[in-house]
């Protein structure tokens, strides 16, 4: 067996141990599975939802408690540490780290934040974590009296909500700083004047991608050396307006430069190829490592693509909605800030539980077919829904003068461009079978009071698409 098989069958048969005796694992046959073509064959992909229904659900409080330390080797934390450390020291120097500060919230990701802990004691130097920043020029202060080499953050915007806070860079505020550490927005500009340096990328308490030295600066290698790692090809959404998914994956070493994937990764934490909804498109390759000894594949992360929304009758991609509202604006009307498009919940029929009680009765064994769509689950007294809903609704946030019709004016043009994108949305709206779509101006100020809470959650990403679609 070649040392690269070796490194995943390692993996496979970790994940084999631990999860064989379980429901998991006899629903399954995992204790049958002998190579990973074998479990690539015979376990299907999971998305979220199937996977919490089908395989979290069935392990209950999972496998392993987080603060188990056979977690910490289970999740293969350690297996990369080494390719890690040689990143970051090359990008710092020779100079040994004196104080790292740490600005992160605890408990979201129990693994991943011991993981980065003990990435960083591994660094040297020593440690100073804050877990709140809700006052800027209050933190500002507390770094300043510790002094440290490094600043460590879930986002690049953390640095910029505390540069803007005093109109200085970082570097002028924090004299020993040599750089910042980010895990997320390393495309999003910043006016930093210390080098900015990427932590990796981490899920659900698995190390899935290193800080790479490879271009660009927001790009990270996959951990194909601690997780069994796997790329699910899709057509480009901005093609067609929908993403279409190819039936089987393939291994990262595989992937081709420049296509996008989504990542779909296995653990002996209890992961069975769960679709990640992290999105990337491939970049390059990095050499092979002792852990990984093939060439591993450098990718950058793409925003999550908009989902499409199931309307009563058709479906609209999601890419189609996006496009019709950032284009639903003239040059000279107010600019756009953000906005969030998603199903109308006014345009969801209701009816009385009470009233229809019978009726549910004769459909109660029908909740795993089609007909189970449209009924929901009793509950005496207050109203259900009855269908998908035939509308959208769009909440829009603008800069300059809104006049009193353009909202009515954006919804229109909305309109009128998804039926020039969707046949099937253009026949139901000339039947009248669906309605147009409604349009609500959100107060000045609601993006930036949104980012505002993101940063100082210090949990994760902080940049949000100008245009979501929201399910």
């Amino acid at each position: 067996m070649s040392t690269a098989a070796s490194v995943r069958e390692q993996a496979l048969h970790e994940l084999v141990r631990q999860l064989g005796p379980t429901r998991v694992g006899q629903r399954f046959g995992l204790d049958g599975i002998t190579s990973l073509l074998d479990f690539r064959s015979s376990v299907p992909i999971f998305d979220r939802a199937s996977h919490e229904r089908e395989v979290e659900n069935l392990l209950g409080f999972g496998l392993i408690d987080d603060a188990d330390p056979a977690a910490m080797a289970t999740g293969g934390a350690e297996h990369e540490r080494d390719a890690v450390l040689e990143v970051w020291r090359a990008r710092l120097g020779a100079a040994p780290v004196q104080r790292t500060a740490l600005l992160l919230a605890p408990g979201r990701d129990p693994l991943a934040e011991r993981t980065l802990r003990d990435d960083l004691r591994a660094l040297g130097g020593e440690l100073f974590a804050l877990d709140r920043v809700d006052d800027p020029a209050r933190v500002l202060e507390r770094l300043r009296a510790f002094d440290p080499d490094l600043l460590v953050t879930p986002s690049l915007m953390v640095c910029a909500w505390l540069e803007r806070s005093q109109r200085l860079t970082l570097g002028r505020q924090l004299p020993s700083l040599r750089a910042v550490f980010c895990e997320h927005d390393l495309a999003r500009p910043a006016r930093l004047d210390v080098p900015l340096v990427g932590l990796g990328w981490f899920h659900r308490g698995l190390r899935c991608g290193l800080p790479s030295l490879g271009a660009p600066e927001d790009a990270v290698t996959l951990a194909v050396g601690s997780q069994l790692v796997e790329l699910l090809p899709y057509t480009n959404p901005e093609d067609d307006g929908r993403r279409v998914y190819a039936e089987h994956t393939i291994l990262p070493e595989a992937a081709f430069l420049g296509h996008r994937y989504e990542v779909v990764v296995s653990s002996a934490l209890g992961i069975v190829r769960l679709r990640t909804e992290q999105h990337v498109r491939v970049v390059g390759f990095d050499p092979p490592s002792e852990a990984a000894p093939w060439p591993r594949v450098r990718v950058v992360r793409l925003s999550t693509p908009p989902a499409d929304i199931a309307l009563e009758g058709c479906t609209v991609a999601g890419a189609w909605l996006t496009a019709s509202v950032r284009q639903a604006l003239a040059p000279d009307e107010p600019a756009l800030v953000g906005a969030e498009i998603g199903p109308d919940p006014q345009t969801i029929a209701l009816r009385s539980a009470t009233s229809s009680s019978s009726s549910m009765r004769r459909h109660d064994g029908l909740g795993d077919t089609e007909f189970g769509e449209i009924t929901t689950l009793r509950t005496s007294g207050v109203a259900q829904a009855q269908g998908r809903p035939r509308g959208l609704l769009c909440r829009i946030e603008l800069q300059g003068l809104v006049r009193t019709d353009l909202a009515r004016r954006i919804a229109t043009r909305i309109d009128d461009s998804m039926r020039l994108r969707s046949p099937a949305y253009a026949y139901l709206r000339e039947k009248r079978e669906l309605g147009p779509p409604r349009v609500i101006v959100l107060p000045a100020g609601t993006a930036a009071s949104e980012q505002r809470r993101r940063i100082t959650e210090l949990e994760g990403a902080v940049w949000l698409p100008d245009v979501r679609v929201v399910v």
